[in-house]
């Protein structure tokens, strides 16, 4: 809102052809205008205004420290917000990012929770994401069952259903690779409880 002041104020003092300044009392919206890679639409319009009307200047005042024109301001904006017509503003484009980056998600989790394809993968990371996980593309690969080695997968699914098995029944516990298959732990033909 107070952007919108400051460009309804830049508007009316451009066709005065005099020096101008115009102060308020938020630092966040000069810092904002003198900003040049700030994207809001309604701080693009205000440097713009700004650029073509040089004798136009803005200058900062701290707030509810005494000074009278700043205290009316005040006073007039808490009015206008009990009985004034809304206004509506644009949303920056931040917001809106922000926006699809979360109906994507939502959208992407639906399909993940619901879907009939990814159960493994759905059984791993439950819950999607578009920050890194922290593994490497192999190691995905191989958690999932996609790449060149399914049947690995097969079997390390084959030794846990095995395990759980003989720890029951308290046997000692032999594996037989698969002969298309090299061990992924060479040197390990036995494990023993």
């Amino acid at each position: 809102m107070i952007l919108a002041n400051i460009f309804f104020a830049i508007e009316a003092a451009s066709s005065l052809h005099r020096p101008f300044k115009i102060w308020t009392d938020s630092l966040s919206s000069l810092m904002a205008i003198l900003n040049p890679k700030f994207h809001y639409s309604m701080v693009r319009e205000i440097q713009t205004l700004l650029l073509s009307h040089k004798h136009i200047h803005l200058r900062w005042l701290k707030a509810h420290d005494g000074y009278l024109g700043n205290e009316c301001a005040d006073q007039l904006a808490k009015e206008a917000i009990a009985k004034g017509d809304p206004f509506l503003l644009p949303k920056p484009l931040s917001y809106l990012k922000s926006e699809i980056k979360s109906a994507a998600l939502s959208i992407w989790q639906d399909n993940l929770d619901n879907g009939e394809t990814g159960r493994s993968t759905h059984d791993i990371v439950p819950r999607v994401s578009n920050k890194k996980v922290g593994w490497n593309r192999e190691e995905i690969m191989f958690v999932t069952g996609h790449g060149p080695f399914p049947s690995i997968h097969t079997f390390i699914a084959s030794i846990f259903e095995h395990m759980t098995t003989s720890l029951a029944e308290k046997k000692e516990i032999q594996f037989a690779m698969p002969q298309n298959v090299g061990s992924p732990f060479p040197g390990i033909s036995k494990l023993q409880q």
